[in-house]
C-alpha cells in the first residue's frame, strides 16, 4: 500500500513538473514573440515615419510649385519680376519658424527650407533657378525619422537635347501615337560626327548610301565615323535599343520606317568597333531616355500681340515694304494702306524687309520676307523677340545656285515665332536667333554662319526640317551654324550635297545618307558610275577623303540658348523640379 501511495506520490511530482516546464517554455515563446511584435511595430514606425517625412518634401514641392505657377498667371511676368517673386516665395518657407505642418490618421510631418543656394550652370548663375536644401521630419508614435533633400526649383534650365551632336528621341507614350520607326537613328555611309549621340530606339548602320537618281539607288562607301569633341577622349553613345548593320539592299521607305529588325539585319550591339569607319567606336552608355518637354505652341503667347495691344506703335509699310526702320523701344504692329471699301488686308499682307532694322518687338497677321539686294550685310534685330503669324522666307525664295557670292546677305538677332513655314533660301546669312517654327522647314541654296562670337541658329519645330541642295557636286561644303530639332522626322542627304553643320540635329527619327569625297555630275578618274550624269567617289578611294555630310557638335550652343532666352519679354513656364540629392537621417 506504501508502494502505491509512492508511486501517486510521484507522478503527481512528475506531471507538476513537465506543467511547469510547458509554463516556462509557454512565457518565454509568448515574451518572445510579444519582444518581436514589438521591435517590429517599432520598425514599422520608423518606416512610417520616413514615409510621411518624404510626404513633407513633395508637399512643399508642390506648394511652391503652385505658388509660381499662381504668380505666372495667364500672361507670364518678366524676368525681372520672376526673380523677384522666386526669391519672396522661397523666404516665405525658410527655416525652423516657418514649417509647413501636417498631421494625419499615421503620424505628422514638419518640413522647412533649411538654406536656398544659386544655381549656376555653364559656368554662370541662372537668376531663375534656386538649389534648395528641404529638411523635413516624420513623426509616429514618439519615432522620428528626418530626410534632408536638395531639390532645384525655377524656370529656363537647359534642354537636354542641346548636349548632343545627334539626338533620336522617343516621344510618343503609346504605340498609337509613334511615328514609324520612333526613336531610330540610320546612318548610310560615310557620314563624319563629332560629338555625342543619344539615340532612345535603334541605331542602323551601313557603309553604302542612299540617293534616288532615276531609281533608287545603294552607292558603296564607307562606315560611318564618330569622334569626341575636343578635351574627351572617347564619344559617348547613349542607347536605349541595340545596334544593327545590313548588307542587303531594302526598300528604302520601308527600310527608315521598321522597328523590327529580322535575319536580313546582323545585330552588332556587343561588337560596335566592327560597325563604325577604322573601328573608332563610341562608348556604350545605357540609361533610361529624358524627354524634353520644349512645349513649341506654348511658346506662341511670349510673342503674341495685336494690333490693338496696349503700347502698340503701328507702322504703315509703303508698297508692304518696311525699311531702315530705328525702333528700339517700340512695340511695332505691320500695316498697309487699304484702299477699296470692303478691303479687309490692311494688317494680315505679306510684308518685306529690306536694309537695317531694328525693334524692341515686332508682330505681322501676314507673312515676312527679309531680303537683301546690297553687296553689305544688313541686319534686322528684335530686342523683344518678333511674331509671324503665317510664313517666314530670308532669302531669295527663287535662287538655285550654288555660288555664295549670289546669295542675300542677311544678318537676324533676336528670337521668332513663326506660326507658319520657315523657308532659308538663297541666303548668306548670319543668326543669334531662337526659332519657334508650328510648320516645316526647308534650308537650301544657302550658307548659314553665327552672328558674333557665339551666334546661332536654333530652330524648334512642330513640322519637318529638311535641309537640302546645298553645294551640290562641289568640292567645298556649304557651313551650316546651328541647331535644328523637328517633332517629325529629320532627313539629310550628303551624297551629292556636300554640308558641314556646327551645332546638332534632334528629331523623333533621323535618317543621314553620305560618302565620302567627290561628287559630278561627269567621269573622273577613280569614280563609281551611279547614272550617266551621276559620278561618285569609289569606295576605296573614299578612305581617308573628307565627308560630303559633317555634324559637329558645338559645346557653345548651350550658351547661345541661354542667352537669347533670356531676351524673350516674359516667363510663361516652370521647369519640373529636380531632384539632386536625398539623405536618410
Amino acid at each position: 500500500m506504501k508502494i502505491i501511495m509512492n508511486e501517486k506520490g510521484y507522478s503527481l511530482i512528475l506531471t507538476m513538473l513537465i506543467f511547469l516546464l510547458f509554463t516556462v517554455l509557454s512565457v518565454s515563446v509568448l515574451t518572445v514573440a510579444l519582444s518581436g511584435v514589438k521591435r517590429n511595430q517599432t520598425s514599422e514606425d520608423y518606416v512610417q515615419a520616413r514615409e510621411l517625412a518624404n510626404k513633407g518634401i513633395e508637399h512643399i514641392t508642390n506648394q511652391i510649385q503652385s505658388d509660381l505657377k499662381n504668380e505666372l498667371g495667364e500672361e507670364g511676368i518678366t524676368r525681372s519680376e520672376f526673380i523677384t517673386k522666386l526669391n519672396t516665395i522661397l523666404n516665405r518657407y525658410k527655416d525652423v519658424i516657418n514649417s509647413v505642418h501636417n498631421t494625419g490618421a499615421t503620424g505628422e510631418y514638419r518640413v522647412y527650407i533649411r538654406n536656398i543656394e544659386n544655381v549656376i550652370e555653364n559656368g554662370e548663375e541662372n537668376p531663375l533657378k534656386k538649389k534648395i536644401t528641404f529638411l523635413s521630419r516624420g513623426f509616429v508614435d514618439g519615432k522620428e525619422k528626418t530626410v534632408i533633400s536638395e531639390v532645384e526649383i525655377g524656370a529656363q534650365s537647359v534642354l537636354e537635347t542641346l548636349h548632343y551632336a545627334l539626338g533620336a528621341n522617343k516621344l510618343c507614350k503609346t504605340p498609337n501615337t509613334c511615328i514609324p520607326g520612333e526613336g531610330n537613328l540610320f546612318l548610310h555611309g560615310g557620314v563624319s560626327i563629332t560629338g555625342d549621340m543619344k539615340v532612345d530606339g535603334n541605331l542602323i548602320i551601313t557603309n553604302r548610301g542612299y540617293a534616288y537618281l532615276s531609281g533608287e539607288k545603294w552607292i558603296a562607301s564607307v562606315y560611318p565615323s564618330i569622334l569626341p569633341t575636343q578635351g574627351k577622349a572617347n564619344a559617348n553613345l547613349l542607347l536605349g535599343g541595340n545596334i544593327f548593320t545590313f548588307n542587303h539592299t531594302p526598300p528604302y521607305e520601308q527600310h527608315i520606317t521598321t522597328s523590327n529588325f529580322g535575319s536580313s539585319y546582323t545585330k552588332l550591339t556587343d561588337r560596335i568597333d566592327d560597325a563604325f569607319y577604322n573601328r573608332q567606336a563610341p562608348v556604350i552608355v545605357k540609361r533610361q531616355p529624358i524627354r524634353d518637354d520644349i512645349q513649341i505652341p506654348a511658346q506662341k503667347s511670349v510673342f503674341y500681340y495685336k494690333h490693338n495691344s496696349p503700347g502698340v506703335t503701328i507702322i504703315k509699310a509703303n508698297n508692304r515694304i518696311i525699311s531702315n526702320q530705328n525702333r528700339p523701344n517700340d512695340k511695332v504692329y505691320a500695316s498697309h494702306e487699304c484702299f477699296f471699301i470692303w478691303c479687309n488686308e490692311k494688317y494680315d499682307g505679306d510684308y518685306t524687309f529690306t536694309g537695317n532694322n531694328l525693334f524692341k518687338s515686332f508682330a505681322t497677321a501676314g507673312s515676312l520676307t527679309i531680303r537683301n539686294l546690297d553687296n553689305q550685310f544688313k541686319q534686322t534685330t528684335f530686342k523683344e523677340g518678333a511674331y509671324i503669324e503665317k510664313d517666314l522666307t530670308i532669302g531669295d525664295e527663287w535662287s538655285d545656285s550654288y555660288n555664295p557670292n549670289n546669295y542675300d546677305k542677311i544678318r537676324v538677332d533676336g528670337p521668332i515665332f513663326v506660326n507658319g513655314d520657315l523657308t532659308i533660301r538663297g541666303a548668306d546669312a548670319e543668326f543669334n536667333s531662337i526659332m519657334y517654327v508650328m510648320g516645316d522647314v526647308t534650308i537650301e541654296y544657302s550658307r548659314i554662319n553665327g552672328l558674333g562670337q557665339n551666334g546661332s541658329l536654333i530652330i524648334f519645330a512642330k513640322g519637318n526640317i529638311n535641309i537640302r541642295n546645298n553645294s551640290v557636286n562641289q568640292d567645298e561644303p556649304s557651313n551650316i551654324k546651328g541647331f535644328f530639332y523637328s517633332e517629325q522626322a529629320l532627313e539629310m542627304f550628303g551624297v551629292g550635297s556636300n554640308i558641314r553643320i556646327e551645332g546638332g540635329i534632334s528629331a523623333r527619327r533621323i535618317v543621314l545618307n553620305a560618302i565620302r569625297g567627290r561628287a559630278s555630275n561627269r567621269y573622273f578618274e577613280g569614280a563609281q558610275r551611279i547614272t550617266n550624269n551621276d559620278y561618285f567617289e569609289g569606295a576605296q578611294n573614299q578612305i581617308g577623303k573628307l565627308s560630303r555630310l559633317q555634324i559637329i557638335y558645338d559645346p557653345e550652343i548651350i550658351n547661345t540658348y541661354a542667352d537669347i532666352k533670356s531676351r524673350e519679354p516674359v516667363i510663361k513656364n516652370l521647369d519640373p523640379p529636380k531632384i539632386i540629392n536625398r539623405d536618410i537621417e
